[in-house]
């Protein structure tokens, strides 16, 4: 387990991320479609998810050295 989230959910993510793709619009016309390798498309729902999860385990460590 990473971050104590179970390894299912893990790979549930990792397989909506992979291969994600997107086009852009510059000037009117559409780009060519390219891989995403890093983050997660803007507006995807499972942004804020993993936002949250983040930011809980950085307080939980930042917690943890005030005690």
């Amino acid at each position: 387990m990473f971050w104590d989230i179970p390894r299912k959910i893990e790979r549930l993510v990792k397989m909506t991320l992979e291969g994600a793709q997107a086009k852009v619009i510059v000037d009117g016309k559409i780009s060519a479609p390219f891989t995403i390798d890093k983050g997660v498309k803007q507006g995807d729902g499972l942004s804020a998810t993993l936002f949250n999860l983040t930011l809980h385990k950085a307080l939980k460590k930042t917690w943890k050295k005030k005690q």
